[in-house]
């Protein structure tokens, strides 16, 4: 029997897929707590990777609605979900979104 029907196949693995970096909103807040963010300026990914939040920048972050966000903050990212996006919006800032992302 041939070596390729003998070994298992595992799986499935999309080649257009996205690899997000995943931050929630306590992080984002404990990080403004601790004056590594300023929330005056927009958040972007560059920012959370000069801030330490994110490691290195994957194909853009996701921003995730676990924590609680006190300040108002403006970001400009890849995506988020839509807790995080109430609550963002309910401390009076704004998550601005690339376009394929907000017709999602």
């Amino acid at each position: 029997m041939p070596l390729y029907r003998r070994l298992p196949k595992r799986g499935f693995k999309n080649i257009f897929g996205k690899d997000y970096n995943e931050v929630s909103l306590g992080r984002i807040q404990a990080a403004i707590d601790a004056k590594k963010l300023d929330a005056k300026e927009t958040v972007t990914v560059e920012a959370l990777v000069k801030a330490g939040v994110v490691r290195r920048a994957k194909d853009g972050v996701r921003l995730l609605g676990g924590g609680e966000l006190k300040t108002k903050v403006n970001f400009d990212i890849a995506g988020a979900s839509k807790p995080a996006l109430e609550q963002v919006e309910k401390a009076g800032g704004s998550v601005k979104l690339p376009e394929a992302a907000a017709a999602e």
